[in-house]
C-alpha cells in the first residue's frame, strides 16, 4: 500500500485518523487517501518516479520537491526536513479549538 506523509496544511483529522504531526506517515489506500491528497492534508512519500526527478533536482506537480528519505533516516525524518525550520506546528491553521498564533 501506498505511504502518505501528513503536511502542515492538515487539520485534526487525516483520513480518518487523528493527526499526530507533520511527517507523519500512514500507510492508506489510494481511496483513503484520495481527498486529503486532493486538499494538500496528504503528500505521497513512495513514488519511484518523483524520487527520480527529485535526484535531478526537478519538482513534481504542484511546485514541492519529493520527500525521499537519504541514507540513514526513514520517509517520517525526510518528510519532516521537507517541511523546513518552524514549519508545521500548526498554530495557524484552523484547528476550531480556539488556538492559533
Amino acid at each position: 500500500m501506498p505511504r502518505y506523509a501528513i503536511t502542515e496544511k492538515a487539520g485534526r483529522f487525516v483520513a480518518g485518523q487523528t493527526n499526530t504531526g507533520v511527517g507523519t506517515v500512514l500507510t492508506l489506500t489510494e481511496k483513503q487517501a484520495a481527498h486529503e491528497l486532493r486538499l494538500g492534508s496528504l503528500q505521497l512519500c513512495d513514488v519511484p518516479a518523483a524520487r527520480e526527478r527529485a535526484r535531478k533536482g526537478k519538482r513534481v506537480s504542484g511546485g514541492k520537491a519529493a520527500v525521499t528519505p537519504a541514507a540513514g533516516e526513514d520517509a517520517g525524518q525526510a518528510a519532516r526536513a521537507a517541511v523546513g525550520p518552524g514549519g508545521g506546528d500548526n498554530d495557524g491553521g484552523d484547528r476550531g479549538d480556539g488556538g492559533g498564533a
